[in-house]
Parts: C-alpha cells; structure tokens; sequence
C-alpha cells in the first residue's frame, strides 16, 4: 500500500527532486533558431527563401541560393522577466543575457553556367537553438501545506537505511521529521513524526542559465536556378544549470524548535546529439517560392550531475542548527526529440517580400531513456498520454527602400501538451512580434532586430498534489545586430 501511494504521489510535480523526467525530454526538445539579426525580425519565416546562416539550420536547401562567399556574425542582447502568482501573491523578477545566436561561413565549390547544375555551396555555421535565462521568485504565506509534508509523506513507512539521501533523509538528519526513542535510541519502524506543523512563508528562487547550440555542415546545390537542394549535418550541444533556493520561517507553530530553513539545490546538465536535415526550395515563379523541409529526430547524450543542502535552525532557550549535504549525483541517459516537417512559401514582389512556415511537430513520439527500464518505461508512459502533436505558424514581411529594408514577422508556438492533460493546466501559446531594420551594400550589409515573446507554464514550489500549481508568466526581450561581407 506504501509503495502505490508513492507511486501515486510521484505523478504529481514534484521540483524538490532532481531526476531525468518527462519535463526534461520536452525542455531539451522545444527549441527554435534565434537566427540572424534579418530572419529573427521576420519571425524564422525563411524556409522559402535562403541565402541567410539561419537556414543551415531550418531548410539547408536555402544554402544552394549563395553566389558568393559570405561571413557573418550576430549578437544578441536578451532580457526574461519572469512573473509568478503563487497563492494570488504576484512577483516580477527580471535578468539579462548576452550571446551570439548565429555565426558562420559561406563557400563557394563550383559554379558553371552551362551546366544544369549551375553551383553547389558547401557551409559552415553555429547557431543558437535555445537560451535558458530566468530569474524567478515564488513567495506567499501558506496555511494549509508546507515542503515538511512532503518529507514526511515521502519517509512514512520506510526504514532510515531507505531514505532518499537527495530528498527525506535530509529532512530527518536536521530534524524537520524524527522518530520516537526508547533507551536503545531511535525506534527505526519506519513511523515518522513532523518537528513542525504547517502554517508559515514559504519563499522559493530559482536561477536557470544556459544554452543549446548546433553546429551545421552544410552541402547544397541550384539546379537551373528553379530547385534548390540541401542537407545539414547537425552536431548539437547542451549547457544547462538550475540553481534554486526554498526557504520556510515564521511558523505558526510557536510549540517547535524550528525557526526556518533553507534547502539548495544545483543541477548541471551537459549533453551532445547529432541530427540530419533535409531540404528543398522550389522557384515556381520569378513571384513565388515554396519550400519544404525534413528534421530527423536529434539523438541526445546526456550527463546529470546534481546535488542538495538543507540547513534548518532551531531554537530551544538556545539557537543551534543543523546541515545536511547530500552525495554528489552523476547520471547518464538519453533524449530522442521528436522529428519537424517545414512547409515554407513566400511570394517575392517588385519591394516587397511575404513569407510563411507552417512546422509540424509530434512531442508524443519524444523519448527519454536510461538504466532504470521500470522507471523509464513509466516516463514513456507519461509522454505518449500527456503530448500531443502541434501545427505551428510563422510569418514575415520585408520592404525594401534599397539600401534600407524594413522588417516585420509574427509567430505562434503552441502548447505541446494535450487537452486532458493535467500536468501544464497553464501552459498557453507563445506568441511572438518581431521588427527590425538593414542596411546592404555590394560587398557588406548590417541589420538589427527587435522580438517581444510571452507565454505562461505551470510552476510548483515542491509537489501539486500538496500545493496547487500556479502560473508563470515569462516575457522574453531580444535586440540582434548582424553583420556581413561577402567577397
């Protein structure tokens, strides 16, 4: 009966553990190209077009557009306000980063104007597919649960040797749970008590940073300037810490020794993949462009390393406290993200271009894998129940005032969870507005761009079955600056 109430609790959120889940496939699996400063003010709506660094990463056939050698390098300056409304109690907390989303070359390898094969390009490119940066602060007075609850729910009915040393052994070793003694010490049955009853403030912040990468090799060719082919070889990169502080004090139980205490948790992910992509752009017309693009699955290896403080203070006539550090986690597993299929069109005017991608993208079919097959299986399990496919939509728009260009471009992201789901109930659309401005000459050019995105999640402070969950509000600020020569 034990073991099917943990099983049961373990289906709620539970974020005061660190383990390989189900949220880690998605978040390691939801990615999208930051771009040059040029595409990321049309929204990534390229897929039709070419001739830009980004599309070695979304339609490699994009690369069979080039006529010349082409250098480029974009900087990106970014800010993440993060709101959360634990228990009605809103806070804004705000961070900043700096990066590079995109840097890369462009070559040359044969041109001929007789043959049908007019040229073939071969290209080199790393570009950003995702930045973890997030600073956010859940704080509120709550009557009616508190993290002990979950220690003790967690150490009821096992032994001390069966603990958890990330999780409820902490707990008891600083004297936030305990068990009765007789003369010969502590009576180890497994029948836990709390030090403290609920009723308190509960604080938690939580500092992610961070970034997923892929390195592109490129190959494409123009075939009588009407069909452009192009494949990428995509070797990826994973750079992820989680860091987070909870803290509980003023207890309304004034009978404890217990004042506060402060639990820490730091998690390091890294990790490498390599995928496979494949690409075509149809010139149906001087007017129009269609194109079309293939993303194999990214093959993931990942290494966790992780590990927990506690440190609770009491006072009893005197003060004294209690530490707890737990063992160093390591851990290695798997990521399968899920393949994209890109349709892409754009119709080229005499100053004006439009273009749009629809992505198709089935977060059902992502996996996660490691040593543990019951446990596995289980996340599995969650996955193909809990995601569903999604159809998501970009759009952009360019006037061109040669040299000047002026840009525009919209994107709607939707939420990969499915309808039934009760795992993310406040996980909503990202929505995203671009703008931006360039400038080209015959042998360089400069752009700059402007994105505003927002979008809500779901968020606990340890376990929903305990807690409701609460929703976050992340709106994401980018200003890009691209430059160029080609030669």
């Amino acid at each position: 009966m034990r073991k099917e109430i943990l099983s049961f609790l373990a289906l709620f959120t539970i974020v005061a553990t660190t383990a390989q889940t189900h949220e880690d496939a998605l978040l390691f699996s939801e990615n999208a190209v930051v771009g040059t400063a040029r595409t990321a003010a049309m929204s990534n709506a390229f897929g039709a077009l070419g001739a830009d660094l980004s599309t070695l990463s979304n339609n490699p056939a994009g690369l069979g557009v080039y006529q010349s050698y082409e250098f480029a390098f974009s900087l990106n300056l970014g800010g993440v306000d993060m709101a959360s409304y634990y228990l009605d109690n809103k806070i804004t907390n705000s961070s900043g980063n700096f990066n590079i989303p995109s840097i890369g070359l462009v070559t040359p390898l044969k041109s001929s104007t007789s043959s049908d094969w007019r040229r073939t390009n071969l290209g080199f490119a790393y570009n950003t597919t995702k930045i973890f940066k997030a600073n956010t602060i859940q704080s509120a007075y709550n009557p009616n649960s508190s993290l002990v609850d979950v220690f003790y729910a967690f150490a009821d009915g096992y032994r001390l040797d069966d603990l958890d040393p990330f999780f409820e052994l902490a707990a008891f070793d600083t004297d936030l749970i305990d068990l009765q003694v007789d003369s010969n010490g502590w009576i180890d049955d497994g029948n836990y008590f709390r030090e403290v009853q609920t009723g308190q403030n509960q604080f938690k912040q939580t500092h992610t940073f961070g970034s997923m990468g892929e390195f592109a090799i490129s190959y494409a060719g123009s075939y009588m300037e009407k069909l452009y082919l192009g494949a990428t070889l995509g070797l990826t990169s994973t750079d992820y810490t989680k860091k987070s502080r909870y803290n509980e004090r003023n207890f309304a139980d004034t009978s404890s020794t217990v004042e506060y205490f402060d639990m820490y948790e730091n998690q390091y992910t890294t990790g490498v993949g390599v995928n496979l992509k494949l690409g075509a752009i149809y010139r149906a017309s001087d007017n129009l462009r269609l194109g079309v693009a293939w993303h194999s699955p990214t093959l993931n290896e990942m290494h966790d390393e992780w590990e927990m403080v506690l440190r609770t203070q009491h006072n009893n006539d005197s003060t004294y406290s209690y530490t707890y550090t737990s063992p160093y986690g390591v851990y290695d597993y798997t990521i399968t993200t899920p393949m994209k299929v890109i349709g892409s069109a754009a119709l080229v005017l005499d100053n004006i271009l439009l273009s749009g991608d629809i992505e198709y993208v089935d977060y059902a079919t992502m996996s996660i894998d490691g040593d543990d097959f019951n446990y596995f299986n289980n996340q599995q399990n969650i996955v193909e129940s809990n995601y569903t496919s999604v159809v998501n939509a970009r759009f952009g728009a360019e006037l061109n005032l040669s040299p000047f260009f002026i840009r525009a471009g919209y994107a709607q992201i939707k939420s990969p969870y499915t309808d039934a789901s009760t795992f993310n109930t406040y996980r909503d659309e990202r929505k995203s507005y671009s703008f931006g401005v360039g400038k080209r000459n015959q042998f360089s050019y400069i752009d700059l761009a402007y994105v505003f995105s927002e979008y809500s999640n779901s968020a606990s402070l340890y376990n929903t079955y305990f807690e409701p969950a609460h929703r976050v509000t992340t709106t994401a600020y980018n200003l890009v600056f691209t430059m160029g020569w080609k030669f």
